[in-house]
């Protein structure tokens, strides 16, 4: 999609996420930790030399990440997360969409959290 293009509200109705089955993640007082177990051949070789290498790393969302988090669930789609996180969170509706899209795109790309259904 290029820069200048605008996403219609029909287009926002269109995209849909869902969380990766393999991510695993806990919910404390309303924040969500992602739980990245460290458990790659090169790891467990060098714990094995007693080189410090934790198990598992962990990821906190702050409270807007988490309660968008929570709301993907691979039948929802952005318009309505949006339309949700804006009456949750006052002044979430500016540049609403272009912020949740980006967030969304960010843990989809990088951190491979969620994957697209539609």
């Amino acid at each position: 999609m290029a820069k200048d293009e605008k996403l219609t509200d029909a287009d926002l109705k269109q995209l849909v996420f869902k969380k990766d089955a393999t991510v695993q993640f806990k919910l404390k007082k309303g924040i969500i930790t992602i739980v990245r177990p460290q458990d790659h051949p090169v790891q467990k070789f060098f714990r094995k030399l007693h080189v410090r290498i934790p198990a598992q790393t962990y990821l906190d969302l702050d409270d807007y990440g988490s309660f968008v988090f929570r709301k993907i669930n691979g039948k929802r789609n952005v318009y309505e997360i949006g339309q949700e996180l804006a009456q949750k969170y006052q002044g979430a509706d500016e540049f609403l969409y272009s912020r949740l899209l980006l967030y969304l795109q960010h843990i989809e790309l990088n951190e491979h959290l969620i994957q697209r259904v539609a």
